[in-house]
């Protein structure tokens, strides 16, 4: 249980309502027990409001202690609702990141991921496989039939889930997390605190094939595979989703840097580069060669195509598909992509061009 002070420092947050009676007893006695969405949190528990998408869900919630952004705190002061006199109301400027700070503190006390906790020494479990020669740091976790081959090195801190697997020569920083069956292939580097989730596959060949054709029909007979000889470097801080694929370099390096953000069941091709802090949300793909820059992020199921370039704090809309180069910056939406706003335009145009025909029939 926490108390609301402690919830407090850990956001920097402050007593919005404290002037109301009853709340400086709240904030002497109330200890907070879980997370809750409105909707169905209790007297102990604490929920978020910084979107006014919930304000039905605040008119009824039961909740104890109440995180919202400052511009809020003036309109929730003036609309009597009885929360205001109930709650302990906590403001802060920025109440999403809030919910990152909160959410990770609590999570070392609530999380089954047993990482967040600190060990005094190393647990390797009996199943395990290592190598004689693998190289391992202090304090680390082995988990049931994981496999290490040989040439690894795991720095300190490092939890491995069941039946994962390490190939050859492959490096893993301190502190970074692989859960159940994350399979890194011979040669991949994964750096410091990152976390990689179940069923993620790091360093499989790239999607490459030379076309054989009969020399008189001109049509395909067989497939040649181009064998990929580079690896898979991933940089600190950075969090692949469930299931998602990335690929090796064909000769070169696929090169996924600091702070990226993967989303589950994302598809990186060969010799792709993801720059600091980019986010692909789920199903998206990135081709061979594509490289997307510092801080874009690229919505659900859009698609990146080969060699394509997209510059740093750009914006791809879901189901876009780009071809071509894009500036920082750009927001992109539709296929082939093009700027958002030409695109809407577009689709403006069509609008009126179909209502324009139903009114001629």
């Amino acid at each position: 249980m926490f108390s609301i002070d402690q919830i407090a420092d850990w956001c920097g947050a402050q007593v919005a309502n404290s002037d109301e009676e009853g709340i400086s007893a709240l904030l002497r006695t109330l200890k907070v027990e879980h997370l809750a969405p409105l909707d169905a949190a209790g007297p102990t528990d604490l929920a978020f409001f910084f979107s006014r998408n919930y304000e039905e869900e605040l008119k009824t919630t039961r909740a104890g202690v109440i995180i919202t952004g400052d511009a809020f705190v003036a309109p929730l002061k003036a609309s009597g609702l009885p929360q205001w006199k109930s709650s302990v109301f906590l403001t802060c400027p920025e109440p999403y990141q809030a919910m990152a700070k909160v959410t990770r503190e609590l999570s070392k006390i609530q999380s089954a991921h047993d990482h967040q906790l600190k060990r005094t020494t190393s647990d390797i479990h009996p199943t395990a496989i290592l190598d004689p020669s693998v190289k391992i740091g202090e304090r680390v976790k082995i988990g049931p039939h994981v496999v290490i081959e040989a040439g690894v090195v795991i720095g300190n801190d490092v939890t491995l889930y069941p039946s994962v697997y390490l190939g050859p020569r492959t490096q893993v920083g301190d502190e970074s997390v692989l859960f159940p069956r994350v399979s890194l292939y011979e040669g991949t580097v994964i750096g410091k605190r990152c976390r990689l989730h179940a069923g993620v596959v790091v360093g499989a060949d790239g999607f490459g094939y030379a076309q054989v054709k009969d020399p008189v029909t001109k049509l395909p007979v067989n497939h040649l595979k181009v064998y990929h000889l580079g690896r898979v470097l991933i940089g600190d801080d950075v969090e692949v989703g469930a299931n998602s694929t990335i690929d090796r370099g064909t000769f070169g390096d696929t090169v996924i840097h600091n702070q990226v953000k993967i989303d589950n069941q994302v598809q990186v091709g060969h010799n792709a580069t993801l720059e600091e802090g980019a986010i692909l949300c789920g199903c998206a793909g990135i081709a061979g060669s594509a490289t997307v820059g510092k801080f874009t992020i690229v919505g659900a199921q859009a698609g990146v195509s080969n060699q394509v370039k997209i510059g740093a704090y750009s914006l791809l809309t879901g189901y876009t598909g780009v071809t071509k180069d894009f500036p920082e910056h750009s927001s992109i939406a539709g296929y082939p992509g093009r700027p958002q706003s030409e695109y809407f335009k577009m689709v403006a145009l069509q609008l009126k061009m179909l209502k324009e025909r139903g009114r001629k029939k």
